[in-house]
């Protein structure tokens, strides 16, 4: 059964109490499809290697599954922004 009631809504940011007005909007795209590549096979460092090349403030996507760890550099992600991955032996897919 579904039940049906009236909520109040909050009130639009800035004290507009009326819905803006429809109007279409034109998306430009600077790349094409597919012109920023996945990485479909990631290599790792060990800690000991990272630690020899990362920075310690470096920040890091971490993703834990089934007691297998990975860390994933933002500044990798930031240029390829998916990593298609299988962490404890769960397919993923990392974005950013």
């Amino acid at each position: 059964m579904i039940a049906s009631r009236d909520v109040a809504l909050p009130a639009p940011l800035g004290g507009a109490t009326q819905p803006a007005e429809e109007r279409q909007v034109r998306i430009i795209t600077v790349l094409p499809r597919d012109a920023i590549p996945a990485i479909l096979d990631p290599e790792f460092l060990t800690p000991q290697q990272a630690a020899g090349q990362m920075r310690s403030t470096e920040r890091v996507m971490g993703v834990f599954l089934n007691g297998e760890a990975r860390a994933y550099p933002i500044t990798m992600l930031s240029v390829h922004e998916i990593v298609n991955d299988t962490v404890g032996g769960v397919p993923i897919a990392v974005t950013y």
